[in-house]
């Protein structure tokens, strides 16, 4: 889907692959799963904030679980989350949030 929108995208296959990958590029949305092998999305979210703080802004969730039930904690209550199953809308207007907190 982010393809058919025209974003280049980058895949991870776990929490740790995906840390490798911020450690030696800078991307403008970080789209990931909440439920990750090896780290859960909370896990994923605090490691960012403690290595790269301005990256964190830059974090948008993918879930089936209920928001209030993802458990992230942060001095940012604003992380975009996208419930499965979504559509193109739905994640045109995740990425549009995410830009829209780093402008």
């Amino acid at each position: 889907m982010l393809e058919v929108l025209d974003h280049r995208v980058e895949l991870a296959n776990t929490g740790e692959d995906a840390l490798t990958l911020l450690a030696a590029r800078s991307y403008d949305v970080i789209l990931t799963d909440f439920q990750l092998p090896g780290m859960d999305g909370a896990e994923f979210y605090r490691r960012i904030e403690e290595q790269w703080p301005h990256l964190s802004r830059r974090v948008a969730f993918v879930t089936g679980r209920a928001p209030n039930d993802l458990g992230v904690r942060s001095g940012d209550a604003s992380v975009p989350i996208l419930g499965k199953p979504f559509t193109f809308e739905s994640l045109e207007a995740a990425i549009a949030a995410v830009l829209a907190r780093v402008t």
